[in-house]
């Protein structure tokens, strides 16, 4: 029970990332060729995390707008080391409120893998939680047939007296 709890809590946060994940990166993927230099939006912030060692990392950048001052982020998620070129922070041509980083459009491919990569990941742990849900389904139910004579409790039993190692004739 406890191990489909967990694979329950993983594929949930699998969900979540994809969920987030996504929108931005299709969008990305499609208008690639859209993007121009941002004009009303500043970065304060771009940082960038490597897990693993060498194995992914995750590059925030935090902008803000300069007409409302109202502050954003976007989070990127990669295979490899993370990326330690300067960033320029991009818009939409057409759509001033979709914003990128050219970062994020060089290594758009490699974005597009992770979210594969946890997409396929967790295709299979669904396939798991399945097959364990149907072999729990085809289990017997009650007491399975005991193949030798049913064990007696070691120790005293009422009035008769248990000898380890000896013989009765």
């Amino acid at each position: 029970m406890k191990s489909e709890i967990g694979m329950t809590i993983v594929f949930g946060a699998i969900a979540m990332s994809l969920w987030n994940i996504m929108p931005r990166l299709m969008n990305d993927a499609w208008h690639a060729r859209d993007f121009v230099p941002a004009q009303s939006y500043t970065i304060t912030n771009y940082k960038c995390t490597n897990w693993n060692g060498f194995m992914f990392n995750a590059c925030t950048t935090t902008f803000v707008s300069q007409q409302s001052r109202e502050s954003r982020w976007i989070t990127d998620w990669r295979f490899g080391r993370a990326p330690r070129d300067p960033v320029r922070l991009l818009q939409q041509r057409d759509d001033a409120s979709s914003v990128s980083t050219d970062v994020s459009l060089r290594t758009l491919w490699n974005r597009l893998l992770v979210a594969l990569m946890l997409g396929v990941f967790g295709v299979f742990l669904t396939s798991a939680l399945i097959v364990k849900a149907m072999k729990a389904d085809d289990a017997p139910i009650g007491d399975a047939p005991s193949t030798g004579p049913p064990l007696q409790p070691m120790g005293r039993s009422g009035s008769a007296r248990v000898t380890f190692g000896k013989r009765h004739a």
